[in-house]
């Protein structure tokens, strides 16, 4: 890299000087990057690094394992009660005789809807359905050991 003139003979700038310069300031930042990713790093391995505390659990007497047995049991039964009410509702087969299936409502003071039409009846049978696959993984979620 040769060097330059400039029109005043007394200036002379050096070329090799300037790409020095330039590569120096490249690898002070290349360096400083690979510092702070050094920090980064060695941060992360003291968060790792910090022991796990294992959770103690509390000694249970017999009547508490009893009482959470009989828990986990209801829990079962309820969910096996929710299973075969879903069963069942899927055996449901909505046919293209819009009056061959029908939906009757009944409230508490005897009072009762029906209706025989196929779109209302697919709504509620999968309405029903939805209700219950979300009754059943809310107590599988219920269910532990």
């Amino acid at each position: 890299m040769a060097t330059a003139i400039a029109k005043n003979a007394n200036e002379k700038v050096s070329t090799k000087e300037t790409n020095v310069n330039s590569i120096s300031i490249k690898a002070i930042e290349k360096n400083v990057t690979a510092n702070k990713k050094a920090e980064q790093v060695k941060s992360i391995e003291k968060k790792v690094e910090e022991p796990v505390q294992k959770v103690v659990e509390p000694v249970l007497t017999l009547e508490q394992k009893i009482e959470k047995v009989e828990n986990l049991k209801t829990l079962v039964d309820k969910r096996e009660k929710l299973e075969m009410s879903r069963k069942k509702l899927q055996s449901f087969v909505v046919g293209a005789n819009q009056f061959s299936e029908n939906i009757v409502l009944t409230d508490e003071n005897g009072n009762t809807f029906k209706t025989s039409n196929t779109e209302v009846f697919t709504k509620v049978v999968e309405a029903i359905n939805t209700t219950l696959v979300g009754k059943i993984s809310e107590i599988e979620q219920q269910i532990q050991f």
